[in-house]
């Protein structure tokens, strides 16, 4: 009796045993599962670049989530054929990487903005992916022509000088330009601008424009258009003209500035952003035109104005 009562528990422990393996073998197998599919899953989100939008927005639900989505789930346009790039697979583009919102460090080692949403969606139409080569404003175009990038992505507005030089794609925005100030100082169109010191961002349209009217005082140049602004807060000079966008954007995103800046004035010009590419490179440009209009047919592109606040054509 007591030997059929030890066999008994001796094959009651062997089954509990073999159902433990089991069970950690099941658990495996669904880990590893898992696992490769989180490897093969594409990256939407290439090495330097990241759509996300910025700190403090959530990006878990809601209208930034679905643009995010949307860019994500991309696939290459079979109506557009790969062009060629300096690194195979890899669409480089120099950017001048602080001028928010078109493009600005995320504060984790990428790169955020308009621009960069939009050159991401570019590049999965055209099967590439981007990658982002950070790049002082004034060294831009020497560097594009120097292959040190495929493109230039940097809110970048089209101009008969800049085309001796250089290609440019459609406009993907409108030129418009701000005319900020002090709140209690406020200058509301050009004419107002007679006698005053204004800060602009070196080799920008908004330095080009202000070089066309006679009675500035001074007009002051800044390597980075973020440099304008700490001097306008400071007092330094009377306003900054610039890309309406991103002065709203600096102004809006900045309580100190937010309290006491202001755009109050704008000036229209015929000039506006365009993608650069080099003059040989003919089908880069064709490739990326015909990427931007599918974008803007599918929808994604309003999609990503909306996102940024930015007015699009």
């Amino acid at each position: 009796m007591r030997r059929q009562y030890v066999l008994f528990l001796a094959a009651l422990l062997l089954i509990a045993a073999v159902a433990t393996i089991s069970l950690a073998c099941e658990q495996q197998e669904t880990t590893t599962t898992a696992q490769s599919t989180a490897v093969s899953t594409p990256n939407t989100a290439p090495s330097g670049t990241d759509t996300t939008a910025p700190a403090g927005t959530d990006t878990t639900a809601g209208p930034q989530a679905d643009v995010d989505a949307a860019i994500a789930a991309i696939r290459k346009s079979p109506a557009i054929e790969s062009p060629p790039t300096l690194k195979a697979g890899v669409l480089q583009a120099g950017s001048d990487t602080s001028f928010p919102p078109m493009e600005f460090p995320d504060g984790k080692g990428g790169y955020v903005g308009f621009d960069v949403d939009l050159c991401t969606a570019l590049a999965k139409k055209m099967g590439l992916q981007l990658e982002i080569v950070p790049t002082a404003w004034d060294d831009i175009i020497p560097a594009l022509l120097g292959d040190r990038f495929d493109m230039i992505m940097s809110a970048m507005a089209i101009t008969e000088e800049r085309l001796k030089q250089i290609n440019f794609t459609d406009p993907y925005l409108p030129g418009i330009l701000a005319i900020s100030a002090p709140v209690s100082a406020p200058i509301a169109d050009t004419a107002e601008l007679a006698g005053k010191v204004v800060g602009v961002q070196v080799d920008t349209i908004g330095q080009f424009e202000a070089e066309k009217i006679q009675s500035i005082k001074e007009i002051r140049k800044y390597g980075t258009i973020l440099e304008a602004f700490q001097d306008l807060a400071a007092g330094r000079v009377d306003c900054v003209v610039n890309d309406e966008p991103v002065n709203t954007y600096i102004i809006e995103t900045n309580p100190d500035y937010k309290a006491k800046l202001a755009n109050a004035g704008r000036i229209i010009t015929m000039n506006g952003y365009g993608y650069a590419v080099k003059k040989e490179n003919a089908a880069l440009l064709e490739a990326l035109n015909a990427a931007l209009n599918e974008v803007r047919a599918d929808g994604i592109y309003q999609k990503i104005c909306e996102k940024w606040g930015i007015t699009g054509n």
